[in-house]
């Protein structure tokens, strides 16, 4: 079995992942199996396959997180409109994948629409950060 990257599980679907998922455990049962039998078994196969079903959860949590950022963005951006201008900077202006959280240093969100900017900010660094182009999320 040849090593799957995840730039080629990341063009399958949610449904076609899953059932790679089970696929990959009836493989390693199986082989778990044949083992306890006496049969020889590989154990780099196994190895492989546990490896490739964390890969491909991981990109299923990629997809579960970048899904519930998108609606926490949407549901901030309307509540953020009405905050005070240097609130309102930190939410427009263009997020990159920061390491840390962002915080409004010096001066404390006041108003609910200031903290809606804020999150808002915040939600957008993560977003950023999850940034991977996955193209079969768009089936």
């Amino acid at each position: 079995m040849s090593t799957i990257k995840a730039q080629n599980l990341r063009e399958k679907t949610d449904q076609e992942l899953l059932d790679q998922i089970a696929q990959e455990k009836k493989r390693i049962f199986d082989a778990t199996v044949r083992g306890a039998s006496g049969e020889a078994i590989k154990p780099h196969e196994k190895r492989e396959g546990k490896r490739l079903i964390a890969r491909i959860q991981t990109i299923l949590r990629e997809r579960a997180l970048r899904a519930k950022l998108e609606a926490r963005i949407a549901k901030l951006q309307p509540a953020s409109l009405k905050a005070a201008p240097k609130f309102a900077n930190l939410a427009k202006r263009e997020a990159r994948p920061q390491t840390s959280r962002i915080r409004a240093r010096h001066w404390s969100p006041a108003s609910e629409a200031d903290r809606a900017a804020v999150n808002l900010a915040e939600a957008k660094r993560q977003r950023a950060a999850l940034q991977r182009q996955d193209v079969g999320q768009g089936k």
